[in-house]
C-alpha cells in the first residue's frame, strides 16, 4: 500500500512543476488528493490522516497574458490542423466572450444561443459561484455560430479511406470535454512556426536539468531534440483578454458581468435585454480582434455548421 508523505508530495509536485503546471495548478491537484481522505475522516471510514502539505507560491498572482501577436500565432497553429478546429473555435469564443472554459466546453447551440446572446448558464443548471453569466454575441464571433446546432466545440478526426470512398462523412465529430492536449499540441505547433514568440519552452526533470528525447530512428533522426511544454494554458486566453479589457478602460461592471463575478449579466435580470448592454466590452472586443487582425486573418476565415469554408491558402505568418 502507498504511503501518503511529504517526500511523496514533494516528488509529485516536482514531476508536475517539470511537466510545466503552475503553482495554482498543481495545488488543484493535491486538492484533488486532500478531498477524498477529508471525505473519509469526516464519514468515519478513517481513525488517521496525514496531513497534506500544498504547493509554495499557489495564491501567487497569474501574471501570463499573450500579446495579440501570439494570439494571432495560436490561431494560426491551430487553424493549420483540421483536427484542430474545435480548439481555434474555442479560441474564438474564450476571447470574444470572457466565458469560463468549462461553461464554453458545455456549450449547446440549440439551448445557449438565441437573439444575438450566450446563455453560458444551461436551462437546467443553477448557479454557483463560478457564475455563468449572458454575453451578447460580438460582430467577429456571430458568423463562427452561425447554423451550429448541438454541441458548439466537436473534436474531429479523419474517417477511414473505405468510409470516404463509399461517399461517407471525411470526420467523424464527437463533442469534448477536455481541450488541454489538444491546446498544448497548439502551442507547440505555434511555437515550432514562431519560435521568437516564447510559446513553449524545453522540459525541465525533477531536478531541473533540461529534458531530451531520443532519436526517432523511423524518421530518419540522428540528433536528440528538446522535449518541449507549451507556456499557457486555455484559461491564459480570458486572462487576456481580461487585461485588454482593463486596459482599454470597459467598465469594471461590465467586465466582471461578463466574467461571471458578479450576480449582474448572470440573468438574476433582464439587463441582458437593454440595447447598451455590455456595450463598451462588445466594443473593446472587436478592438482585440482588430489588433490580432494585424498579424492574421485566421479568425475571419469562418467554419461554422451551415457555412463552411474550408481552410485553404492558409500558412504560419512570419
Amino acid at each position: 500500500m502507498l504511503s501518503i508523505t511529504n517526500g511523496l508530495i514533494d516528488a509529485f509536485i516536482a514531476w508536475r512543476s517539470a511537466q510545466g503546471a503552475s503553482a495554482p495548478t498543481i495545488s488543484r491537484d493535491i486538492a484533488a488528493l486532500r478531498g477524498p481522505i477529508n471525505w473519509g475522516m469526516k464519514n468515519n471510514h478513517l481513525t488517521a490522516a496525514p496531513r497534506i502539505k500544498d504547493v509554495k507560491g499557489r495564491k501567487k498572482r497569474k501574471e501570463l497574458e499573450w500579446s495579440p501577436e501570439q494570439v494571432a500565432a495560436i490561431l494560426d497553429a491551430a487553424a493549420a490542423d483540421g483536427q484542430r478546429r474545435h480548439i481555434h473555435l474555442f479560441a474564438v469564443i474564450n476571447l470574444s466572450t470572457h466565458g469560463r472554459t468549462e461553461a464554453i466546453l458545455e456549450l449547446d447551440a440549440d439551448t445557449q444561443i438565441r437573439q444575438g446572446l450566450i446563455y453560458f448558464l444551461r436551462p437546467d443548471e443553477e448557479q454557483t459561484r463560478k457564475r455563468r453569466a449572458i454575453v451578447p454575441i460580438c460582430p467577429t464571433l456571430a458568423p463562427w455560430l452561425d447554423g451550429v446546432t448541438g454541441k458548439v466545440i466537436r473534436y474531429r478526426t479523419p474517417t477511414s479511406a473505405k468510409t470516404r470512398a463509399a461517399g461517407g462523412a471525411e470526420w467523424f465529430e464527437r463533442p469534448t470535454a477536455n481541450i488541454a492536449n489538444g491546446f498544448e499540441g497548439v502551442l507547440l505547433a505555434a511555437h515550432a512556426a514562431r519560435p521568437d514568440l516564447g510559446l513553449a519552452r524545453q522540459a525541465l526533470d525533477a531536478d531541473g536539468k533540461p529534458v531530451w528525447l531520443e532519436p526517432r530512428k523511423k524518421l530518419g533522426e540522428t540528433k536528440r531534440r528538446p522535449k518541449m511544454v507549451g507556456i499557457g494554458t486555455p484559461n491564459t486566453l480570458r486572462h487576456t483578454i481580461h487585461t485588454w479589457h482593463k486596459r482599454q478602460g470597459v467598465p469594471e461592471a461590465q467586465i466582471d458581468a461578463a466574467a461571471g463575478h458578479s450576480e449582474q449579466g448572470t440573468g438574476a435580470s433582464y439587463t441582458h435585454l437593454r440595447p447598451e448592454y455590455l456595450r463598451e466590452f462588445t466594443a473593446s472586443t472587436e478592438a482585440f480582434w482588430a489588433a490580432v487582425g494585424e498579424f492574421t486573418d485566421a479568425h475571419l476565415r469562418y467554419c461554422s455548421g451551415a457555412n463552411i469554408i474550408a481552410f485553404v491558402g492558409q500558412r504560419m505568418r512570419r
